[in-house]
């Protein structure tokens, strides 16, 4: 009786395994896990004493406070902080389902914080407008990579990274030569967006339930765009046809899809979520634009975000969470007597190791197809083989004596 419950188990247990989600769940906790452990090793190299204090304060971010209500409050900061990353994590598993490397999503998201301050600071237009024309903005910009890619052939990666860089020299020359309007050359950055401008998200009474000012409407918009895009993914005709043409253009084009419009349309979506994050992250004063040298880091997040959420809409809500608030965790560690850039080394390991999981998850899948093979005798036996073998060459040999007889 008890072997055969044990069976039972190990049948229920090989079934879960093979369901893409039990997959994706176990690779991304094992990546996630992996990436603090060698942000510890780190921690151990640089200084033994607060190695461990500084893993956990990572992993803590806003726990580490003993008041209920601090904890309250900078966890509302964390979510506000990370409906932008999950515009972006949406921005790249849309266009990889789709077979496309949005790699340019930085640059879209940064043509929709140029395109926000000036709505809502120089043209004083309401929070609705001011994320409309963002987002076209930025489905504007990714569709240059989609045009370049379905009518020349050229790699949307090295188009994207090109993009990248135009579009954050563009910004900074732009908000420069706007000193009064959007610059404040006192500060050195864009003004602030706070509640007097009716660019500035509703709040929704958040802001009072977490006592944090920037929380509102951002974080209900974003979990609500990545249901809408896993729905049109998994749910809808054009979806389908959107995935079809990336896994195979000319099967798609044989079977009477355009697969050209597909693949643009592909970037102008991707770039309309990438530019979405701008507003959500500069409408509600979490940030002012400063004079920047590199390529933002949200875009470039995004992808960890999508590859830990397993390329799943509903998932990188989580991983956005996960990894915004490992970020936040890590950036605490300067009270132990670490560097920022030490920090930064930490967050930037784990989120990199994040970005393996769909390579472990395949590792994973392979490896228990063949020991399935293995377990059920699905491959033939010896006896089985030499029975084959011998009928083939029957049926050679017969086919070579009616030769003769012809």
């Amino acid at each position: 009786m008890e072997q055969s419950k044990k069976m039972t188990f190990g049948q229920w247990a090989k079934r879960m395994m093979k369901k893409n989600s039990t997959q994706t769940i176990i690779t991304s906790i094992g990546c996630a896990v992996v990436g603090l452990l060698v942000g510890f090793v780190i921690l151990l190299c640089i200084n033994p004493n607060n190695a461990f204090q500084g893993i956990l304060q990572t992993i803590q971010n806003f726990f580490a406070f003993k008041k209920a209500a601090t904890q309250f409050k900078y966890f509302g900061l964390t979510l506000a902080k990370t409906a932008p990353l999950i515009c972006t994590s949406l921005a790249i598993l849309f266009a990889y389902k789709t077979g496309l490397f949005n790699i340019g999503a930085s640059g879209q998201y940064v043509i929709g914080v140029l395109i926000t301050c000036f709505a809502a600071l120089a043209w004083r237009l309401p929070w609705y407008l001011c994320i409309l024309l963002a987002m076209t903005g930025g489905a504007l910009w990714g569709g240059i990579s989609g045009l370049l890619k379905a009518y020349f052939n050229v790699n949307e990666v090295i188009s994207g990274i090109m993009l990248n860089w135009i579009a954050l020299y563009l910004t900074n020359a732009l908000f420069q030569a706007n000193a009064g309007s959007v610059w404040d050359l006192m500060l050195a950055k864009t003004y602030k967006i706070d509640s007097s401008l009716p660019g500035f998200l509703p709040t929704l009474g958040l802001d009072e339930l977490f006592k944090q000012p920037a929380c509102g409407l951002g974080m209900i918009i974003a979990p609500v765009v990545a249901i809408i895009i896993f729905i049109i993914l998994n749910k809808t005709t054009f979806g389908y046809e959107l995935k079809a043409t990336g896994h195979n253009r000319f099967a798609a084009e044989y079977a009477g899809m355009k697969g050209k419009r597909n693949t643009v349309i592909t970037m102008c979506i991707s770039g309309a979520l990438a530019a979405l994050a701008a507003p959500l992250f500069y409408l509600n004063g979490l940030s002012q634009w400063e004079v920047q040298a590199t390529v933002p880091a949200l875009g470039f997040d995004g992808i960890s975000a999508s590859f830990l959420g397993g390329l799943s809409p509903i998932g990188s809500i989580f991983s956005a969470y996960f990894i915004t608030h490992i970020i936040d965790g890590g950036s605490t560690i300067t009270s132990l007597g670490y560097s920022p850039q030490t920090a930064q080394v930490i967050t930037s390991f784990i989120i990199y190791l994040c970005a393996f999981v769909p390579f472990v998850k395949s590792y994973i899948d392979r490896r228990f197809n063949i020991k399935e093979m293995l377990l059920t005798d699905s491959l033939p036996t010896r006896e089985e083989t030499q029975q084959m073998n011998s009928h083939v060459k029957k049926r050679d040999k017969r086919k070579k004596e009616q030769k003769e007889d012809k």
